[in-house]
């Protein structure tokens, strides 16, 4: 390296090529295997634990497929005049998927750094949906906010000059209102009302919609709609759509489902998970048959109850319940002994909820999707995170269908590495160790 005190410049060149060829080798991006579009749902051996959901072994070689989560109430999803500035709080979703011969595992997970909520829906027992209104660009109009809430037969208070709460659930048109028709008269949805100290806050909600049509893009996905289209909007308020819808009938917007149908899995934590304030109603079975549950399955849940999901149906015209007498929405079905056959684990830990879904592939009810090993489905996600003030149509949804393939294949024991990556390694290691062998040889000559 030194010949008579002056650098050999030859040597250092050399060298440094060296390091820099060895370095270019371990660092030049080869063509790595690529992993299968959209979700996988391997072929494993074991069952469920849902008392601890995400801790059976086979899930530990089966990778996460991050979903990116956008807010529902957005002019990126919806033809809207404004963005609703509570909705869409939960950036993505992990999911991964299995299943063992019989039944199907869907393990999920998302951030809330709200904490978890074991508030019941308001449809059984759980804190009224209050929704907020607001005008971010000055006073409310209220002359329009009377002819919106008497047309409905709701009443609100104002909190202040810009904001008010409207006394009463949003029904489907109500939401369409608001989002497509008030803001034009200064009266724009906020979202809804919350108050941590006196437990006034939702449910958090996670839900799989599994489309069952024909067409290549579904599109809609999670979005909202009306309750159904062409439904007419009488009286003054229906004369104040027309400047801007055209018309005082209900147009289609989205939220059901452009063609064909989808059925939905909704976990829901203040009802179908047993730590839950709510979800004591559905082990009673007298309260069960009053809503329309099969007396069989209720009878069979009170004695063996467990986490569980809801599953509803959607198509064209709407929402529907499966299975039970309409608590959440119109009846799609008389009772069904199906119902429990849906199982659901839950867990809240370090700032995330953790949720496995459990369904035997063969569908349990009418109207739910049969599931067959080799097939492609398309599937969306909703979350709700509930103390931040978000429920029903208020939620953060996937932005489009994702594929999710039932393999019949098992998951790597260890991800392969590809020969290509060991070879590179190893030609880099060895040059490296070259260039360093040059150096210790160069010191020794002096």
């Amino acid at each position: 390296m030194l010949n008579g005190g002056k650098v050999d410049f030859r040597l250092v060149i050399i060298v440094m090529i060296a390091i820099v060829a060895g370095v270019i080798y371990m660092l030049y991006p080869i063509p790595l295997a690529q992993t299968p579009a959209g979700i996988v749902a391997y072929k494993v051996v074991g069952s469920a634990n849902i008392q601890n959901p995400g801790s059976e072994p086979f899930w530990s070689r089966i990778p996460w497929y991050n979903v990116s989560l956008v807010p529902n109430l957005s002019t990126q999803m919806l033809p809207i005049p404004a963005n609703v500035p509570t909705s869409g709080l939960a950036p993505y979703i992990m999911v991964k998927a299995a299943w063992n011969g019989s039944y199907i595992f869907i393990l999920v997970e998302w951030p809330d750094p709200y904490g978890p909520s074991l508030a019941g829906p308001a449809s059984i027992a759980g804190p009224a949906d209050l929704p907020i209104v607001y005008n971010p660009n000055g006073p409310l109009n209220v002359t329009f906010l009377k002819v919106f809430t008497s047309t409905f037969n709701e009443t609100y208070f104002l909190i202040n000059s810009s904001f008010a709460v409207i006394n009463g659930s949003l029904t489907r048109t109500m939401e369409y209102i608001l989002a497509y028709v008030a803001p034009h008269y200064g009266v724009y949805f906020y979202g809804y009302y919350v108050n941590l100290t006196t437990g006034h806050y939702y449910p958090d909600r996670v839900a799989i919609m599994w489309y069952m049509g024909s067409e290549q893009s579904p599109g809609d996905c999670m979005n909202i709609g009306g309750e159904s289209p062409n439904t007419v909007v009488s009286g003054e308020l229906g004369q104040l759509m027309k400047p801007y819808v055209g018309t005082n009938v209900e147009q289609y917007t989205g939220g059901s489902l452009s063609s064909g149908a989808a059925d939905i899995w909704e976990w829901i934590s203040g009802a179908t998970y047993p730590s839950g304030q709510n979800f004591n109603y559905f082990t009673n079975v007298t309260w069960d048959v009053e809503n329309g549950i099969d007396e069989s399955a209720a009878k069979a849940f009170s004695q063996n109850p467990h986490g569980f999901f809801i599953n509803l149906f959607t198509n064209q015209t709407g929402l529907y319940d499966i299975g039970d007498g309409g608590i959440w929405y119109p009846n799609a079905t008389g009772p069904e002994p199906g119902y429990f056959d849906n199982y659901a684990g839950a867990k809240y830990q370090d700032g995330y909820w953790v949720v496995e879904f459990v369904r035997p592939l063969k569908a349990p009810m009418p109207y739910t999707v049969n599931l067959t090993p080799g097939s492609t489905y398309d599937v969306a996600f909703a979350v709700w995170l509930g103390k931040a003030g978000e429920t029903t149509w208020d939620k953060s949804i996937s932005a489009s269908f994702i594929p999710l393939t039932i393999a019949t294949t098992t998951p790597s024991v260890t991800p392969p590495i590809p020969i290509q990556v060991i070879i590179v390694a190893v030609i880099g290691v060895v040059i490296s160790l070259v260039a360093i062998g040059l150096v210790f040889y160069s010191i020794r000559r002096r």
